[in-house]
């Protein structure tokens, strides 16, 4: 009696991992993306995996997956309709075996299960022993770096917020994923990752001229910097922007335009990606010298990296004018503090005579800047301290009768 006791719980112990195999098979779909053609606007997104508790050395024999859509967005039953596009194997699934052909198939090119559910079934065509599967067949155990093993592709009908996920109806008893090298089934499925969700803009005319709508493009100048500010109405895949600022000599004269800004270094520069509503942003630029004229040229950059360009937008950057009268006038030095180097700005109204002189504390002239008989125009000249210790120094400016001097601060 013992001895058959003990022969049953045994048997009971055993048989379920006769047909189980270790780990969970977790789904996770992915990366919904928006695309258009002259007359139509497509979704598409991915279906990844990992085995939950796996040895990172699984292999699928076959599998399903299940796909519920909003019917207002794609309408319904989308195999039979043909609004279902395609189905493409990556990753372990799209490996090759000798000859080219593929190791995988879809058993059917998709069912309609429910009138908004769809249905694939992909298996193995080639026996485990053949040869052909091996590690970049492998499904991996991590979670953080599930495998990428399809991509599907619907057509859209309509604009809205899209959501496809595992079918509600199905739950997580539909579980054929199975092990290739013993054909039994893994322990569990677990769809709770299987969901995704993307803003669509519906177009029958190709591509939305702008993945921005932009309402207003703006700037202005404000404690010492200029404050660029932006607002969108809607957005669609927008990755993120640059800035863009060039010095307007003249109206028609201009510097080449360098990149200030980019959403690649600065996470204020991002985009909103897909969505209807309205979104601000704002960006400083303190890089700026008072007298200067400057443009500024916003651009936004989608998904696939094409580049659409706002403005230009042009502002001047006043001067602190320390003295003005019919014949000249001066503006204060900047920067102030320096390093190494700074600017003395002035115009002037008729031909005279000009001095400056720099000192140091002592009443020692550490530079020569200018002496002479000028021409009247607008000057900029260019001093370069680097030569110069830290410490505060005295800018003398003589111009004709009148006798100036600013107080100049050098920080190495």
């Amino acid at each position: 009696m013992k001895k058959f006791i003990f022969t049953l719980l045994l048997t009971v112990i055993i048989i379920p991992q006769l047909f189980a195999e270790t780990g969970t098979v977790q789904l996770i779909y992915t990366n919904g993306t928006v695309s258009y053609n002259d007359t139509q606007t497509f979704y598409e997104f991915d279906v990844s995996t990992y085995i939950d508790g796996g040895d990172g050395q699984s292999i699928f024999r076959e599998g399903m997956v299940y796909v519920q859509y909003n019917t207002t967005i794609f309408g319904s039953s989308i195999v039979t309709n043909g609004k279902l596009v395609s189905v493409t194997f990556l990753g372990p699934l799209a490996v090759k075996n000798g000859s080219n052909d593929p190791l995988y198939s879809l058993s059917n090119n998709g069912t309609d299960t429910f009138t908004n559910t769809f249905s694939l079934t992909f298996e193995a065509d080639f026996a485990f022993g053949s040869g052909h599967y091996g590690s970049d067949t492998y499904i991996t155990n991590s979670s953080g770096s599930p495998v990428t093993f399809m991509r599907i592709k619907m057509e859209v009908a309509a604009s809205g917020t899209s959501t496809v996920s595992w079918s509600s109806s199905i739950g997580n008893d539909v579980n054929i994923y199975r092990e290739h090298s013993d054909g039994t089934l893994f322990e569990a499925l677990s769809t709770t990752g299987a969901t995704e969700t993307t803003e669509i803009v519906y177009s029958n005319t190709g591509d939305p001229a702008l993945p921005i709508t932009l309402k207003n493009f703006a700037a202005q100048y404000d404690d010492a910097k200029v404050v660029l500010n932006w607002t969108t109405d809607s957005e669609t895949q927008n990755m993120g922007f640059f800035i863009k600022r060039a010095v307007k000599y003249a109206a028609d004269d201009l510097s080449d335009y360098d990149i200030i800004a980019s959403y690649m270094t600065d996470e204020t520069l991002y985009g909103a990606g897909t969505t209807t509503e309205q979104h601000n942003y704002v960006y400083y630029d303190s890089d700026v010298k008072p007298g200067i004229s400057y443009s500024y040229i916003l651009e936004d950059v989608d998904y696939n990296g094409y580049i659409t360009s706002h403005g230009p937008l042009s502002i001047a950057i006043p001067e602190n004018i320390l003295f003005a009268n019919e014949d000249f006038s001066l503006g204060s030095n900047y920067p102030n503090p320096f390093n190494p180097s700074f600017t003395i700005p002035f115009e002037l109204t008729r031909a005279m005579n000009v001095s400056i002189n720099m000192y140091d504390i002592t009443g020692r002239q550490v530079l020569h800047i200018a002496d002479g008989f000028m021409e009247p125009k607008r000057y900029r000249l260019y001093v370069d301290g680097s030569h110069l210790n830290s410490g505060i120094y005295f800018v003398r400016t003589i111009v004709g009768q009148e006798v100036f001097t600013q107080k100049m601060i050098m920080l190495k």
